[in-house]
């Protein structure tokens, strides 16, 4: 589910639209460091945090995150999650807390940089923001032997292909736009199909539930509807590659802490197996 190092990526010069937005935006636009709103009325006014660049400050949550909360291929879903569970995440990246398993994955080392230049005030407005948005379906679940050929990503995941048929799936999550067009461009109404192992759903349930060799059922921590439950965030309907990296990162001891202390003993049981069979379960539960 991790790709090797590939050259960053650009959208091609042009003026580009989207099915659901009377705007355009250019090449220049697309690339710059000012997120790109297409689609104003879909939520509530942004603070400049979100979608504006200030020198020498962090990159705009709503680059990668959209103003949705949504997210990019392989991003977190803000949307919804509790407030204090946003601040705490980025003081954790602060921190050097939080981590990846895999050395020098850029989404990672970016958002170290994001906690770093964020001021205390930046992070309470983006923590409300997030914390009050609602959240959506934005996954299509599709349980298969075979998937869409893709190739390695600069920023650790995989892209398809065009029209290079298909290869076996081989156990592996992946993910992938339903308009790879409309997607590589940030357009909040597109979503994402993760490609999953056949039983993979069935037997992630089965983990969820009983709890494997752990023995500590998701719902003890995350609620019976697995939709957080207090502070403890959702984990229904999240991004399947996403949720395997965390525990990746968790087993591995690269996210360590008080943050997660409860779910290390619990991680460490699980297999890779394990991992991507609950990641699977996980991402076809309505959020």
């Amino acid at each position: 589910m991790t790709a090797a190092p590939a050259p960053e990526p650009v959208v091609a010069p042009g003026t580009y639209r989207i099915p659901d937005s009377k705007r355009s935006f250019t090449a220049d636009e697309l690339n710059g460091d000012d997120a790109v709103d297409w689609i104003p009325d879909d939520h509530p006014v942004a603070p400049p945090v979100i979608w504006h660049y200030r020198p020498h400050g962090p990159i705009p949550c709503a680059a990668c995150h959209y103003f949705n909360g949504k997210g990019f291929l392989h991003m977190p879903d803000l949307a919804g999650l509790p407030r204090s569970y946003i601040v705490q995440q980025i003081l954790e990246f602060r921190s050097g807390r939080r981590k990846s398993y895999h050395k020098g994955r850029v989404g990672t080392d970016r958002m170290i940089g994001v906690a770093t230049r964020l001021t205390d005030a930046e992070l309470a407005q983006a923590a409300d923001y997030f914390s009050h948005l609602p959240r959506r379906p934005w996954f299509r679940v599709v349980e298969t032997d075979t998937v869409p050929a893709t190739k390695p990503d600069y920023y650790g995941w995989f892209d398809l292909v065009k029209n290079g048929g298909t290869k076996p799936i081989k156990g592996r999550i992946i993910e992938l736009p339903e308009d790879w067009d409309r997607s590589w461009i940030e357009d909040p109404h597109s979503g994402v199909v993760a490609y999953v192992p056949p039983g993979s759903v069935s037997r992630g349930e089965a983990l969820a539930r009983m709890g494997g060799n752990s023995a500590v059922a998701c719902a003890t921590c995350h609620g019976p509807d697995l939709r957080g439950m207090g502070e403890t965030p959702s984990i229904a309907g999240r991004s399947p590659a996403y949720v395997a990296r965390m525990l990746w990162d968790i087993k591995s001891g690269a996210r360590s802490g008080p943050a997660v202390a409860l779910m290390q003993p619990v991680v460490a049981q699980l297999s890779g197996s394990d991992i991507t069979d609950l990641a699977a379960y996980l991402v076809s539960l309505k959020p």
